[in-house]
């Protein structure tokens, strides 16, 4: 039987060119409700990224709210989406938006087994504009597994 090696938590990973503007956008948006503690990639657990390593572009970001991943347990019909996750979906268009980052992947983990064969994974492709088509896998009702992995591409 496999533990539980992490839970509760999203990831963002994005290729970024040199400049720190798409992080600091970043920040801006997902910090400004106090939503969300963001961890950027070197501070970020190794076991956590070593464990994700497959779906990871150049940099990564953490982005801490253990009650989030509670929110799609409340999504119960897709049009009736939950504010968390109607703000959390704005950002990322938002983001995008501002053409400061490319190749955005939303990884959302409501838990990690520590035995990688152990843990349920969806993996979809998603334009923007669908995004809540993508994170509707991370609700129970979308009952993808325990963990989403959301490749977002632009409109």
């Amino acid at each position: 039987m496999a533990d539980v090696l992490f839970d509760c938590t999203q990831f963002l990973t994005f290729k970024v060119s040199g400049s720190r503007e798409g992080l600091t956008f970043l920040s801006a948006l997902f910090e400004r409700e106090e939503d969300f503690k963001i961890i950027e990639d070197e501070e970020i657990s190794p076991k956590k990224l070593f464990h994700l390593n497959e779906f990871l572009n150049n940099y990564t970001v953490e982005l801490v709210n253990q009650e989030f991943i509670g929110e799609f347990d409340e999504w119960f019909e897709f049009d009736d989406i939950p504010q968390p996750i109607k703000q959390f979906g704005q950002n990322i268009k938002e983001l995008l938006e501002g053409k400061l980052i490319e190749q955005l992947t939303i990884i959302m983990v409501r838990y990690a087994y520590d035995e990688k064969d152990a843990d349920n994974i969806f993996v979809g492709d998603f334009r923007v504009e669908n995004i809540y088509d993508g994170l509707f896998h991370a609700s129970c009702f979308g009952n993808s597994g325990n963990i989403v992995v959301i490749r977002v591409r632009e409109a």
